[in-house]
């Protein structure tokens, strides 16, 4: 299986800050942890970037339509304590504009409903992680709308509310690989 894994924001672009923590390099960690514990998992990882870089939407968007992953996952971090899982969605558009939308969406439509299945696996291992809940939202965003491979945007909670320390890139990390490797756990028959 091959992922792309993203880390939100980058270089000039901060994200959310709280005091001198940022969500570009709280995400750039958690990206690359993640990324190497699932390479020694025999899983191929490619990252829209790994240094502290700006990279536009549209190169992220490139270069995941590029390596057509299994998956695609964008870390962010949210302002609120929860940690909320964003997939696909697509509005109806008024006539004009569908055929230059489309051309763009049609990549994603087939891959909405795996979308929405890693989402739940995911969610469901956060839960059980974490002990905590998880709030799952449909949204028209560009990075996932565009992209022509499952994909996952999932903000954790803000440093505000979180620690992120070793344990909890350990347990984030944990959380999202069960989510792959074991989708049908905290499901009862």
């Amino acid at each position: 299986n091959a992922f792309v894994i993203d880390a939100g924001h980058g270089g000039y672009d901060f994200g959310i800050t709280y005091g001198n923590e940022s969500e570009k390099d709280i995400c750039l960690n958690l990206a690359k942890d993640l990324g190497a514990v699932l390479s020694k998992k025999g899983r191929k990882i490619f990252y829209t970037h790994k240094v502290d870089q700006f990279v536009s939407i549209e190169d992220r968007i490139h270069l995941v339509n590029q390596k057509k992953p299994d998956i695609f996952i964008s870390l962010h971090l949210s302002g609120t304590p929860n940690f909320v899982l964003y997939t696909p969605k697509f509005e109806e558009q008024e006539p004009e504009e569908i055929t230059e939308y489309y051309s763009l969406s049609s990549r994603q439509r087939k891959y909405v409903s795996k979308s929405k299945a890693f989402s739940e696996f995911i969610g469901r291992s956060i839960k059980e992680e974490f002990e905590s809940e998880v709030i799952y939202r449909e949204m028209p965003l560009p990075l996932l709308n565009s992209t022509g491979s499952p994909c996952v945007l999932i903000e954790l909670p803000s440093p505000k509310f979180v620690t992120y320390d070793a344990q909890m890139t350990e347990k984030f990390v944990n959380a999202i690989i069960n989510g792959f490797i074991n989708p049908d756990h905290g499901t009862k028959p």
